[in-house]
């Protein structure tokens, strides 16, 4: 628990933590760049995606067309019968109105499935291929090339627009949520999004509790844990990693239920009416005040991994603590929040940029080789057929070329600048050259997937400082203050070798020399006893 810690009650700022609050989030960068972390950000983001892909691929139907038998008149006659409800007969018209109403309802039903589901829906797309905003490269270039009196106000509203890139986390949860109460959704895609909902619960558990754990250790200055540390930490804690989140969504599923209930006893004629509906519509508000609590407390769901990444802790107090900290402090935690997105979007803007660069150089570097000889067909621009759309990568890495790609400001739809050149180019190509672009564009995604990463190890660093700025405010602990175990005791430094004491020399000559007597020093005299003087007569 958390009182178990092995520090002392009264710790000792470490070396490089400043006692300042918000000012400590600058030190994040560094940590957000551990490989470690990045790694378990890229693998977290791949297996959620999978997920969400293979549940995307068994919910998803197909668009409802009104040709369709379902919307005919014939089928609304066995639906509906003959008779209306007053005994009248419906007439050919009526049947072919109703049916149009069915299929216009089924069309609405079917636009939020596909939004969430379908090709390019928010739920359905690699994250290599999602929309995430204009390429920085790209931008630079053309920031460049316009006055400079332009160049600030350009780049703020670049770093504003970055900064729902950094809290995809946050999004990706709460999406499921927000979207499962569109009263345009059917059963079958609420239950859709509530299996997206575990899934994301589940995968993220165990990675953001191994990043928020790896950044506790360091951010309170102590002495670096392994990345095998803090997997088994997480590992002996995972459940209540998983059930941090679920225990406020179950709270709001509970009211929903109750709520469900009390519509069915109110649908009784005139004491529903009265009673359930007039007399005690004040049970209604409580159960929407009630909901609105929980969910606006959720903004604080980064800080329940990094509870009990600090303080080794469980369920109960992840929840607690963030619901507290979020309520009693919510100008700070706002304030907090916005300063690290927005360094953090200036950071995460840097290192897309190196990152796009470095592509960009290589490409050049290599192209050159083809622009000096006759073979200009050589010039390896179908290396990047498959590369990542996101970021607008695909976008510049393929400018100037036949194969060159834009990308529609409104649907975010890629397409050929040039649909003939491009159809000429890919008919020149061969298997070989599909086979090369398929392995460049491997390491293209891992590339994309750590700079993506970065962004996802930044968000559970920030809020793993912002945990412990609130916990030094609210509850005065210390920042250094953070739980050690012995499954997860800090690599200790490795102790100098000590020197042996040199051996006592042995009369033992060695092989090939020759045997010497050792002469003990002399012993000095003894000095003669003085002799005794005669008695007295």
């Amino acid at each position: 628990m958390a009182e178990a810690r092995h520090e002392t009650a009264t710790p000792t700022p470490q070396a490089g933590v400043s006692k300042s609050l918000w000012t400590n989030l600058f030190r994040c960068f560094a940590i957000a760049l551990d490989p470690r972390k990045l790694l378990a950000a890229a693998l977290g983001i791949v297996v959620v995606s999978l997920g969400w892909f293979v549940l995307s691929c068994i919910f998803y139907q197909t668009e409802p067309t009104p040709s369709d038998a379902t919307y005919s008149a014939e089928t609304v006659k066995k639906a509906l019968g003959a008779k209306k409800a007053n005994n009248e007969d419906y007439t050919e018209a009526e049947y072919e109105e109703k049916g149009k109403e069915q299929y216009k309802l089924d069309k609405e039903r079917w636009i939020v499935l596909n939004e969430l589901a379908g090709p390019r829906g928010k739920l359905s797309t690699m994250p290599w291929n999602e929309f995430r905003g204009e390429n920085p490269f790209l931008f630079t270039t053309q920031l460049s090339s316009q006055p400079s009196a332009t160049w600030l106000p350009s780049l703020c509203d670049y770093m504003l627009k970055q900064i729902p890139v950094l809290t995809e986390p946050l999004q990706k949860l709460l999406i499921p949520v927000i979207r499962i109460v569109d009263p345009n959704a059917t059963f079958r895609v609420r239950f859709y999004l509530l299996l997206c909902l575990a899934w994301s619960i589940a995968v993220w558990a165990f990675f953001g509790g191994v990043i928020t754990r790896l950044a506790a250790v360091q951010l309170s200055a102590k002495e670096r844990s392994t990345l095998m540390q803090a997997v088994k930490f997480v590992t002996s804690r995972y459940l209540s990693y998983i059930l941090s989140p679920i225990v406020p969504l179950g709270v709001i599923a509970a009211i929903v239920i109750g709520l469900f209930l009390y519509g069915l006893i109110a649908l009784i004629p005139i004491v529903g009416d009265l009673v359930f509906y007039g007399l005690l519509f004040p049970v209604i508000l409580l159960g929407g005040i009630a909901m609105a609590f929980v969910v606006l407390g959720l903004a604080g769901y980064p800080l329940m991994y990094c509870t009990i990444s600090s303080e080794g802790s469980d369920t109960f107090d992840a929840v607690s603590r963030s619901y507290n900290y979020v309520f009693q402090a919510p100008w700070t935690y706002i304030w907090y929040s916005f300063c690290a997105l927005l360094y953090g979007a200036a950071i995460s803007f840097v290192v897309i940029f190196v990152g796009c660069l470095t592509v960009v150089m290589g490409k050049w570097a290599v192209g050159s080789a083809a622009g000096v000889t006759t073979v200009e067909s050589r010039r390896p621009d179908f290396l990047f057929i498959y590369a990542p759309e996101s970021l607008g990568w695909k976008e510049l890495m393929l400018k100037g070329s036949p194969l060159a790609v834009k990308q529609d400001p409104v649907t975010n739809k890629i397409s050929d600048v040039s649909e003939r050149s491009a159809k000429e180019y890919r008919d020149s190509m061969y298997w070989w050259n599909y086979a090369g672009a398929g392995m460049a564009s491997f390491w293209m995604v891992f590339v994309f997937l750590l700079m993506i990463g970065f962004s996802y190890s930044y968000f559970w660093t920030a809020y793993t400082m912002v945990y412990l700025q609130l916990r030094k405010k609210l509850d005065d602990v210390e920042v250094d203050d953070v739980y050690v175990d012995d499954l997860t005791a800090p690599v200790a430094a490795p102790t100098p070798p000590t020197t042996p004491a040199p051996a006592a020399p042995t009369s033992t000559p060695p092989a090939g020399g020759v045997s010497l007597t050792v002469v003990p020093p002399p012993t000095p005299p003894v000095p003669p006893t003085p002799p005794t003087p005669p008695a007295a007569g």
